[in-house]
C-alpha cells in the first residue's frame, strides 16, 4: 500500500516487470519442451532409417552368400556339365 503517486507508479512497474518475466519464463519453457520433442522425433526417424539401411545391407549379404554357395557346389561338382553331382551333394545334406 503505497502512500503517494510515485510509490504507486514504482509498484505498478515492478508488478509489470514480474508479469513479463513470468511470461518470458513460460515461453522459454514451452520452447524448450517443443525443442526436446522435436529432437526425440528426429532421433527416432534417424534410428528407423539406420535400421532400414542395415536390413538392406543384410539382404544383399544373404544373396551374395547364396550365390557363393551355388558357385561352390557347381565348381566342386565338376562344372556346369555335370548337374548330377550337384544333385548328389544337395541330397547328401538331407
Amino acid at each position: 500500500m503505497a502512500k503517494n503517486r510515485l510509490q504507486d507508479g514504482l509498484e505498478e512497474r515492478r508488478n509489470a516487470d514480474r508479469l513479463d518475466k513470468k511470461e518470458d519464463k513460460k515461453e522459454d519453457k514451452k520452447e524448450k519442451t517443443s525443442d526436446k520433442r522435436g529432437y526425440k522425433l528426429e532421433k527416432i526417424k534417424e534410428l528407423t532409417a539406420k535400421a532400414y539401411a542395415v536390413a538392406s545391407k543384410r539382404k544383399w549379404l544373404v544373396f551374395l552368400i547364396g550365390i557363393a554357395l551355388v558357385a561352390y557346389l557347381v565348381i566342386s561338382s565338376g562344372g556346369l556339365g555335370g548337374l548330377g553331382g550337384v544333385m548328389d551333394k544337395i541330397k547328401s545334406f538331407f
